[in-house]
């Protein structure tokens, strides 16, 4: 399936105020009207509507509130809504439907898209690629591809130097350039695509495991090699049996009663240590309940995730199945077995709701979208209560032997000391909480041990990982290189011919053997020289017919995945004669004519070509400083 857009309809509104509302439709569309007419404002809305981001806003624009477009896609019609502002980042609100449904549905039926992809959830970005049949991806320099950085290789806008490729844009990077060139030409495909996701995923997981481990390293590095568990072990095991001995002569020496002047003093201590017992013991009774609570949701958080992997498994079924043998007629209701009524043509048989593919294909996106959102989320979640659940099973072993220490020293003040032995006690008393203060620090050097161990096991893991992504991506990229080859002569190819067909008397690009390209760079060159036209309006020429060969080459070439629409702004810039003009705008409804690939072309013009002027292909009226394009 060929990656698909079409704009069907803008409108750009102000409170209850139309101020533009014009159809669109498939092949050319000509915006055209004088210099000051608005016309560039139209393009900014349709750029901005599909989700570039704008600030610098035309002062006629500035009175623009909601830009709404209806798209349609692979995945069936969308609405696109979003309010103008001079704020970078604007979310979308996404209607599955016409605009005409969108409208007369309430503010529930819209759903609220971020602008950058979230955490839980979809950004409107991947939304829209996913309709389109666009690759989600990613650049080298692990930047997120969104639509604002599609649309400026399919925007060409006025503002933008002509030797650019790229709409211009103040913090741009040479990845981020080549990744959108090649996504588009179909270079990077969805195998690729899924193998860079993974290992920006594994790499980031490495470095927090690697950084954790050295972390814990460096706590241990203190205790010499003490910090192996074997050594831990054996030097707990020690202190407990000369803790042992230690009670065991206190025992001894416990043989008589306090005197009177030590009664307070004893009761004192045993109510010290009768509240330190009781502290202990709620602390190891709450972690207790704690971890058992966590145990019983990461249990039923599991079973609701595999409902969903299953429910996920059961559309995708459901939907081939659906695409296998189309709607369905029923002679008997399958509620009551009642005959069903013969409806319209066209119409559900059932409820009678009037069905067409672009509703029902928006309808499936929204579900299916939905079942992954919740997936995602659950997974997430599901994170965090196994990791809260480790970290609550590790402080409640420590809660334990503080518990077991509590316990042993209101044994001991339980049974009081003895009269003319309390000194002996008390050193005694004092060598066991020695013992005791060591063998908790034993304990949070085993715990430490412990982690570092993992720590270890899960870096070499995480390692392994890394090792074979890089392989496998390796081998993806030395396959895609007949691809890219294909791909990119292609658009050099589509490019030479539309500019030997550029006038000659106006042309000063001399004899063309072959144009070249560089999306990283950002430049176009003929026969290698980057500034091979003399004149601005050359320069212009060439930067149009570079878009026009990159459409071009996608309908010709199923591998591309730019989505067979190109948006170009005043094809007659930088003091262009208007017959050189003439001439572009006859080479674009030339190639759309040809084309048997469905897509759209939207251009801007001030000096429309005389036959274009009346025809089916202009949108709207003649815009005019004295009637703008937005009322």
């Amino acid at each position: 399936m060929n990656a698909r857009l079409r704009i069907d309809r803008l409108l750009v509104t102000r409170g209850s105020s139309v101020l533009f509302d014009e159809n669109f439709h498939e092949g050319v569309n000509i915006i055209h009207g004088s210099n000051g007419g608005g016309k560039s404002t139209i393009a900014d809305f349709i750029f901005f509507g599909l989700g570039g981001d704008l600030r610098d806003w035309k002062p006629s624009a500035s009175r623009a509130e909601k830009t709404i477009l209806e798209i349609t896609t692979p995945a069936g019609k969308m609405t696109l809504r979003r309010d103008r502002s001079e704020k970078s980042g604007r979310p979308m609100d996404i209607f599955f439907g016409s605009m005409t449904d969108a409208l007369q549905s309430g503010e529930d039926s819209w759903q609220t898209q971020p602008y950058k992809r979230a955490e839980q959830g979809y950004s409107f970005s991947q939304i829209l690629f996913r309709a389109m049949g666009l690759p989600e991806a990613i650049s080298d320099g692990s930047s997120n591809i969104t639509m604002h950085q599609i649309l400026r290789l399919l925007y060409v806008d006025q503002l933008t130097p002509v030797q650019r490729i790229f709409r211009v844009e103040s913090f741009d990077t040479w990845q981020t350039r080549q990744a959108v060139g090649d996504l588009l030409s179909g270079v990077g495909g969805y195998d690729l695509f899924e193998k860079q996701l993974k290992l920006r995923e594994v790499s980031k997981r490495y470095d927090d495991a690697n950084a954790q481990y050295k972390s814990l390293v460096a706590v241990a590095s203190g205790y010499g090699e003490q910090v192996l568990t074997e050594h831990i072990e054996l030097a707990m095991e020690k202190s407990k049996k000369e803790r042992k001995t230690l009670l065991g002569v206190i025992e001894s020496l416990m043989a008589t009663t306090a005197s009177e002047a030590q009664l307070p003093e004893v009761e004192r201590n045993r109510k010290d240590a009768a509240r330190s017992y009781n502290t202990a013991r709620k602390t190891v009774r709450n972690l207790e309940e704690q971890i058992e609570t966590l145990s019983y949701e990461i249990s039923d958080a599991d079973q609701f995730v595999d409902h969903l992997r299953q429910s996920l498994r059961d559309f995708e079924a459901a939907s081939e199945t659906f695409l296998a043998l189309g709607h369905l007629d029923f002679e008997l209701c399958p509620s009551c077995f009642s005959p069903v009524t013969e409806k319209p043509k066209g119409n559900c048989q059932l409820c009678n709701t009037p069905r067409s593919k672009e509703d029902d294909d928006s309808r499936t996106l929204a579900v299916k979208l939905d079942l992954q959102m919740q997936l995602r989320e659950s997974l997430s979640l599901q994170a965090a209560r196994k990791s809260e659940f480790t970290e609550k099973k590790s402080a409640l072993r420590v809660a334990k032997r503080s518990l077991q220490k509590a316990s042993a020293t209101m044994e001991f003040v339980r049974s009081g000391p003895s009269s003319g032995r309390e000194a002996e006690i008390a050193e005694l008393s004092r060598k066991i909480g020695f013992i005791d203060s060591e063998l908790e620090g034993l304990q949070k050097r085993l715990e430490i041990a412990a982690k570092i161990k993992a720590a270890s096991t899960a870096k070499d893991d995480l390692n392994n990982q890394l090792t074979r992504l890089k392989k496998e991506i390796e081998s993806i990229e030395r396959s895609q290189g007949v691809r890219k080859t294909k791909a990119y002569s292609l658009i050099s190819k589509e490019a030479k011919k539309l500019l030997d067909l550029d006038m000659a008397e106006h042309s000063d690009f001399g004899e063309i053997d072959h144009v070249s390209f560089n999306f990283a760079g950002d430049w176009i060159a003929i026969n290698g020289e980057k500034n091979r036209a003399g004149s601005a309006s050359g320069m212009v020429v060439l930067k149009n017919s570079f878009a026009a060969a990159m459409l071009s080459a996608s309908l010709v070439d199923k591998g591309f995945n730019l989505p067979r629409w190109m948006l170009f702004d005043n094809v007659e810039d930088k003091g262009m004669v208007e017959e050189r003009s003439w001439n572009f705008q006859r080479q674009l409804v030339s190639l759309s004519s040809k084309a048997k690939t469905p897509h759209q072309i939207i251009f801007t013009t001030s000096k429309i070509a005389p036959e274009l002027d009346g025809s089916n292909f202009v949108v709207g009226r003649k815009y005019t400083r004295a009637q703008r394009s937005l009322n």
